[in-house]
This record gives structure tokens, C-alpha cells and sequence, in this order.
């Protein structure tokens, strides 16, 4: 009897056409056979058709795809890595710049750091953590014993200081003597009558001096008195004109370079409020955040009609271009830790 390759019920495409041929002996159970090996077959295709896209490359792929899907890869990396360099270096919308060493160093060297006058400096005195009052050095010299200190307040100068505490008191004393009804008398014992008045004169003179002093000192000033005051010498110092406006008189209080300056020493002055335990202040931080919004407003139009200005005035102010620029999100009240 002549040996016969049974057929395979089975249709398995490609798959089963690459197999190799195999050859049977003629035995009852030889169809049986090669069905259960055409069937093996058959599932194992079905288990690679349902197993999908995997990250390891393709057996046919070519070096130039392999190429292309590494470079591909490391572009993808390039971009998460800048996408998260540029969020931890933005600056905080509120100071205006970075709270790391390098933001403080911008704000410390800037101009309008060193125009303000904290309250800590001008009283000499901050609370330490556990309430105790620890001196402050102060910037300056002070002034000498009997004269006001080096600021005073109500935005007196140096020459009303010299007015007030020099020129005032001898006129005074002059004013006294020539009222005395012993100026005509030269006998010795007027003289001396004189010379008594004179001394009497001049040491109520002295003391009021020393009381009108303590007054005008801007060291007994309140917090309020101390804003006025810095207020008053941001815009003596950012209000001046330049040289090509040297022909207008007074002082150009209305400038974007004065409203910045003034509305970044405000947000600044009520951050320091409310990070120094007036958390739960949320009407200061709502006119915080409208100020800050306010700033970023006017600097996106000093941008926008004056460049030059607009990079001019931002290393004065301690500000980093990201901090006003684009979208200025604030954030809300910090929560407290869990113990």
C-alpha cells in the first residue's frame, strides 16, 4: 500500500507555509498526528497577534528607523529636562524673584533694597523667636549726643535738622537776652545779671532741642510714619528727571518707574505682614495679590512702549523679567503643617 500525506484541516496562512514538510508513516493515527501540530501552531500565532506593540525594536527594523527612534528618545528627555529646569527657576510672583541665594543677591543689590528703611533698623530693635527685643545695627552713623538721630521724619532734611537744632536755638537765646531789662546796664553787677540769663537761656534753649529731637526722630515713628517716609524717598530717587527733561520743574511723580518701585515696596512690605504670623489676614493678601497684578500691568506697558526702559528699570527694582511677564499666578493661603 502506497503511502498518502494526509491533509491538515487547518488554514494558517503564511505561518504554516514556512514550516517544513514532515512525512508520516501510514498508521491509523497519523491524521490525528499532524492535526494537534497545525493546532499548536495555530495558537501560538493567536498568542503573538494579541501580545501587541512592546518597547523592545523590531526584529526587521532598520538601522536608519533604530537611529531615528533613539534620537527621537533623547529629544523627548532634552525637553522634559528643560521643562523642569524652567519651572524649579521661576521666580516667586511676589518678591519678583527666586527665593534661592541668587534671587536674594538680585534684591540686595538692586536700588530700591537700599533706598527702604526697615522698621527693625529704624526702631533698632527686632523680636527674636522667643519674644526677647535683640539690637540692630543700623546703617549710618548716628547722630551726637543732644542732636537728632541721622532720619527724621515728616520728610525733613538735613538742612531743616541744621535749621531746627543749630541756627533756631541761638536766635532764641539772642531773642532773650536783648528782651532782658538788664541789656543796657554795664556795671559789673549787670554783667553778670547778663552772663546768669545768658547761661539760663541757653539750657532752656539745649533742652528743647533735645525734646523737639526726639519728636521729629523718624526712630519714634510709627510703622505708618515709616512707609510715608520710604515712600517719600522712592520717589525723590526714582521720580527724578533725566537730562533731557532737566527743563521741567518738580519731581515726575506719575512715571511707571516711580508706580512700580512704590507698588513693589507695598507688596513687599505686605508680604513681610503676612509672613510674620498674620496668616489668616486675608484681606491684606487679596491687596497683595491685586498689587501684584496692579505691577505686572504697568511693566507689561512700560514693555511695550519703551523697551529700553522696561530692561532699564528691572535690575533697579529686583525684579526678574519671568516674575511680571506672562501668567502671574499667586498663591493662596500656605496650610499648616500636621504634627
Amino acid at each position: 500500500m502506497a503511502l498518502m500525506r494526509p491533509r491538515s484541516a487547518f488554514n494558517l496562512g503564511s505561518l504554516a507555509s514556512s514550516l517544513a514538510s514532515t512525512s508520516y508513516a501510514s498508521s491509523a493515527g497519523a491524521p490525528t498526528q499532524t492535526a494537534a501540530v497545525s493546532s499548536s501552531v495555530a495558537g501560538a500565532a493567536a498568542v503573538v497577534a494579541a501580545a501587541g506593540f512592546h518597547s523592545s525594536s523590531a526584529v526587521s527594523e532598520t538601522k536608519r528607523k533604530k537611529v531615528s527612534r533613539m534620537r527621537r528618545k533623547a529629544n523627548e528627555e532634552k525637553q522634559e529636562l528643560k521643562a523642569l529646569i524652567w519651572e524649579r527657576t521661576k521666580p516667586d510672583p511676589v518678591l519678583g524673584h527666586q527665593t534661592n541665594d541668587q534671587g536674594e543677591e538680585l534684591w540686595r543689590s538692586s536700588e530700591l533694597a537700599s533706598l527702604i528703611l526697615s522698621k527693625d533698623e529704624v526702631w533698632g530693635y527686632k523680636e527674636d523667636r522667643r519674644g526677647n527685643l535683640v539690637p540692630v545695627e543700623a546703617r549710618g552713623d548716628a547722630g551726637d549726643e543732644g542732636q537728632p538721630s541721622r532720619k527724621l521724619n515728616f520728610g525733613l532734611t538735613q538742612d531743616d535738622a541744621e535749621l531746627l537744632f543749630k541756627d533756631l536755638p541761638t536766635v532764641m537765646v539772642d531773642d532773650g537776652i536783648l528782651d532782658s531789662r538788664h541789656i543796657h546796664r554795664k556795671d559789673p553787677e549787670g554783667l553778670e545779671i547778663l552772663s546768669d540769663e545768658l547761661n539760663a537761656h541757653t539750657s532752656i534753649e539745649t533742652e528743647k532741642a533735645g525734646v523737639l529731637a526726639r519728636v521729629l526722630d523718624l526712630q519714634n515713628a510709627s510703622g505708618k510714619g515709616i512707609q510715608v517716609e520710604n515712600i517719600r524717598r522712592i520717589t525723590n530717587h526714582f521720580g527724578a528727571r533725566s537730562a533731557d527733561e532737566a527743563g521741567e520743574k518738580g519731581l515726575d511723580t506719575g512715571s511707571p518707574e516711580v508706580q512700580a518701585a512704590v507698588l513693589t515696596y507695598r507688596i513687599r512690605n505686605l508680604h513681610e505682614h503676612l509672613e510674620t504670623g498674620a496668616r489668616h489676614d486675608n484681606q491684606n493678601r487679596r491687596s497683595m495679590t491685586m498689587l501684584v497684578h496692579k505691577r505686572a500691568k504697568l511693566l507689561k506697558y512700560l514693555r511695550r512702549t519703551s523697551p529700553a526702559r522696561y530692561e532699564a528699570i528691572l535690575p533697579r527694582l529686583g525684579l526678574e523679567p519671568r516674575a511680571v511677564e506672562g501668567e502671574i499666578v499667586v498663591g493662596g493661603k500656605p496650610r499648616m503643617r500636621m504634627m
